[in-house]
């Protein structure tokens, strides 16, 4: 037998990928997209007749999940478009310290840190809450590899 290392790192992490394709005549409202490069929730999807070609066409308009931008885009409804792997969890406020939070996940509490208050209201809003001594759940949004506080509730 050879001395042969058959030992070896997997070449992508086991999480998967940030994306996944799908057929852009089947997205609907309310799911997500990547319109350019960035993880968009789509607010309107269209679908046109088809043209001289032949091909119907989906027209789509999407909110980005961390800025709020608005986004357009069109596609061929055969063709494959990128979808960004999005993920929203709710944690309790623990505390702010340096502009960034302190956070308790819900049925397994353990906490966290290193996400930063967000700026204009929404951060205005949470810091009030917070101090007013009353119970804040915030919505972290992931996505792309990015996250940020996109949502809070005061109990």
């Amino acid at each position: 037998m050879s001395d042969v290392d058959l030992d070896f790192e997997p070449p992508a992490e086991a999480s998967g990928s940030d994306t996944f394709p799908m057929r852009a005549g089947t997205l609907r409202r309310n799911g997500h997209m990547l319109m350019d490069g960035v993880p968009c929730r789509l607010t309107d999807v269209s679908i046109s007749k088809s043209g001289q070609r032949g091909q119907s066409e989906v027209n789509l308009t999407g909110i980005d999940v961390f800025t709020g931008e608005r986004h357009e885009d069109m596609h061929p409804c055969a063709h494959d478009v990128e979808v960004p792997v999005v993920v929203r969890t709710e944690y309790l406020l623990a505390g702010i310290t340096g502009g960034y939070l302190s956070l308790v996940a819900g049925p397994t509490g353990g906490t966290r840190g290193g996400v930063a208050l967000p700026e204009g209201a929404l951060g205005q809003d949470i810091g009030s809450d917070f101090a007013a001594g009353r119970d804040v759940l915030v919505t972290v949004t992931r996505a792309m590899g990015r996250e940020a506080v996109t949502g809070h509730r005061a109990e």
